[in-house]
């Protein structure tokens, strides 16, 4: 988990210059891929009780928007505790570029001390998880997001169901 910030602070830097290139000079809305997005959000997680501050980044596959790879991470604050959560995501987005209704799911790593038992190791888990949202469109760069997403782990009591509220912002 330790290399994991900095993979992602190396992803971010290098990313928009990567995804720029594959732009037309000219007619980038018209002929281009849709804009990578990066954003933050809190959320709740139900099963949980916990508050949540995660990043979000938006990649998407097709040049139109309708599909998305969304990699994440999300800290939950519990009393006594901190979990961590990393997920990579694959969504069908309704409305390519413009936003819309969006759906899917991924796989993810789950750090935390998976037993009432204060004294015990902390470990990280693989997880699946499923995820909706509704992600609006007609603010600029900036886009507001509520999204649910339900982490599906074999060896917690409680799979976490958090609810989010977020803001991205296009990188072009």
């Amino acid at each position: 988990m330790r290399l994991t910030p900095i993979a992602v602070a190396l992803s971010l830097c290098l990313l928009p210059g990567a995804l720029r290139a594959q732009f037309r000079s000219g007619d980038e809305q018209a002929a281009g891929w849709a804009p990578a997005a990066v954003g933050v959000r809190v959320g709740w997680d139900n099963a949980q009780q916990g508050q949540i501050v995660g990043a979000i980044l938006r990649i998407p596959v097709l040049p139109n928007g309708l599909v998305e790879l969304m990699p994440n991470a999300d800290v939950t604050f519990q009393p006594g505790i901190k979990e961590y959560q990393v997920n990579v995501e694959a969504v069908y987005v309704s409305a390519g570029r413009t936003g819309g209704l969006y759906a899917g799911g991924g796989i993810g790593f789950r750090n935390s001390r998976f037993s009432p038992d204060p004294a015990a190791a902390r470990r990280d888990d693989l997880t699946f998880s499923l995820v909706a949202g509704i992600r609006l469109g007609g603010l600029g760069r900036f886009r507001p997001e509520l999204e649910v997403r339900w982490i599906l782990d074999s060896e917690y009591a409680r799979d976490p169901r958090p609810v989010y509220v977020g803001l991205s912002v296009a990188l072009w």
